[in-house]
């Protein structure tokens, strides 16, 4: 039995469809088993558990043999994360596959106090008091949902990102397919696996948008401190803040910028293409 945690996420949410389609045996341990079905639907198993409640865990973990270790953006990741891995432990767990960040990201002085927590997370996997497998994917194509709001009201990109800028993104179901193969294949344990698609630029994300919203939208650079005085007017936390503005500056940098061939390996199918997903988005983009 595998054991799904932040199942409800972008992340997990594909983690899920993909385990469905292998005909997988597994659950998702969530906070609220009501809102977690309606997301994911009434056929997922689901069970009670929170990874900052570490005494719910134990029976949330009862029966499993393989866990897939997430927790969603929090500057108590490591803490949470920890927890899920101490209680895997206790519930002889025999394997477990990590979700973690971009693999030139998480250094111990990484860029954003999340991706350190990574880095811990990580470290302590790696002793192998559990058998263990680390998925490590890129910049996500979904990360320019967050960019949606000014195309659809102006007609324009605004990012802090120069137009060079070179990202490999990855799709979030390349992600959840190659989750689920590392969680029901256990020869590819002891590594970590980095994950992303084809390299762009953004001025190819620009005119990719505007290919696919048959409309032009304008490329707006703007100055990080007018990135972060946006961010604060939404309302963000600062804790979010600092961790976007500091893997923005470590993309610019070519952080994000280099391929792999693990989608295909793992897979068996190309990566998906940033078009591809815009064209299955473009609503929010006013498409």
């Amino acid at each position: 039995m595998i054991g799904v945690l932040g199942g409800t996420g972008v992340t997990g949410s594909q983690v899920v469809a993909a385990l469905k389609a292998k005909g997988a045996d597994f659950k998702c341990i969530v906070r609220d088993p009501a809102a977690a079905a309606e997301k994911l639907g009434g056929d997922v198993n689901l069970i009670q558990g929170d990874l900052s409640d570490p005494s719910s865990l134990d029976a949330a973990f009862a029966g499993l043999d393989t866990l897939y270790l997430l927790c969603g953006h929090s500057p108590k990741l490591a803490e949470m994360e920890l927890n899920g891995l101490e209680a895997a432990k206790r519930a002889g767990v025999s394997y477990l596959v990590k979700s973690s960040g971009s693999e030139k990201g998480v250094t111990a002085d990484a860029p954003s106090e999340i991706i350190r927590n990574h880095y811990v997370v990580e470290q302590e996997v790696r002793k192998g008091a559990i058998d263990w497998a680390i998925s490590q994917p890129n910049f996500f194509t979904s990360n320019l949902m967050n960019m949606a709001a000014p195309v659809v009201a102006m007609n324009k990109l605004i990012t802090a990102l120069p137009k060079e800028t070179v990202i490999s993104m990855v799709h979030p179901a390349d992600v959840g397919e190659c989750a689920a193969e590392l969680l029901t294949n256990k020869s590819y344990q002891g590594a970590a696996y980095y994950l992303a698609g084809a390299a762009v630029t953004m001025e190819d994300v620009v005119n990719t948008m505007s290919d696919v919203l048959g409309r032009e939208i304008e490329y707006v650079q703007v100055p990080p401190e007018a990135a972060k005085k946006a961010m604060e007017d939404k309302g963000m936390p600062d804790w979010l803040i600092a961790h976007m503005g500091g893997m923005m500056g470590f993309v610019a940098k070519g952080g994000m910028a280099h391929e792999s061939e693990w989608v295909q390996k793992l897979t068996g199918h190309a990566p998906r293409t940033l078009k591809e997903w815009l064209e299955a988005n473009k609503g929010a983009f006013g498409g």
